[in-house]
């Protein structure tokens, strides 16, 4: 459906594009929602940025998603609590997890943002892009970061998603823009031609290329 995530990206902006959302700023998931989102904010002229999170994997099985994380001290915690009652875990038993993944947060807060803050504009509209959405872990403890900051709206743009998993982000964003929401997604790599995995130095690179471009255009 998508040739890879430029392509899936500038899908997006188009759509975006109808939808008049004047001031905003960008903010792509890492790894693999940062060329989506680089695309997004080059289209519309807007300036890009990360939120990073890290999803709480099960600890027999680090894909399963429990849950999600974000910040560092004290952190911003998401859990996924009818799953973890069908399974019977407790947040005791993902302590371990946390931490480790807290500390994951900072080593890429420093490679990826050079230790600096997230770009805040409580005013402007906040998009947040990332490659698809199955459980929707990420997507929500990003906006539940944005909104402790006490971001006004906040949209999620995304080529693909669960109509289950939109239907829950709703509770928490102001609007979804989904290209193609399915009844059932079993993996978003499904959806593309090219899906392999983004890697750290091309983060860095699109970072660099987005901030290099917003300064050609008048402010």
């Amino acid at each position: 459906m998508f040739r890879d995530r430029a392509d899936a990206g500038k899908k997006l902006a188009d759509l975006l594009l109808q939808h008049h959302l004047g001031r905003c700023v960008v903010y792509g998931l890492p790894r693999g929602g940062v060329p989506v989102a680089f695309q997004v904010a080059r289209l519309l002229g807007k300036p890009l940025d990360i939120i990073i999170v890290k999803k709480i994997g099960a600890p027999e099985d680090e894909e399963l998603a429990l849950g999600a994380v974000a910040g560092n001290d004290p952190p911003l915690l998401y859990f996924n609590r009818s799953l973890m009652d069908a399974l019977g875990y407790r947040e005791e038993n993902l302590q371990s997890q946390i931490r480790a993944k807290q500390n994951e947060i900072l080593l890429l807060r420093e490679k990826f943002q050079s230790g600096k803050g997230v770009t805040k504009d409580i005013d402007a509209t906040a998009i947040i892009v990332d490659d698809g959405i199955a459980t929707g872990a990420t997507v929500k403890i990003a906006i539940m970061w944005l909104r402790s900051i006490a971001q006004k709206r906040i949209v999620v743009a995304v080529p693909v998603a669960q109509e289950s998993v939109i239907n829950d982000i709703l509770e928490l964003a102001d609007e979804v823009v989904c290209i193609h929401p399915v009844s059932v997604l079993y993996s978003v790599g499904e959806y593309y031609g090219d899906f392999s995995q983004t890697s750290n130095e091309e983060v860095i690179m699109l970072l660099k290329r987005a901030n290099r471009m917003m300064k050609k255009y008048p402010s």
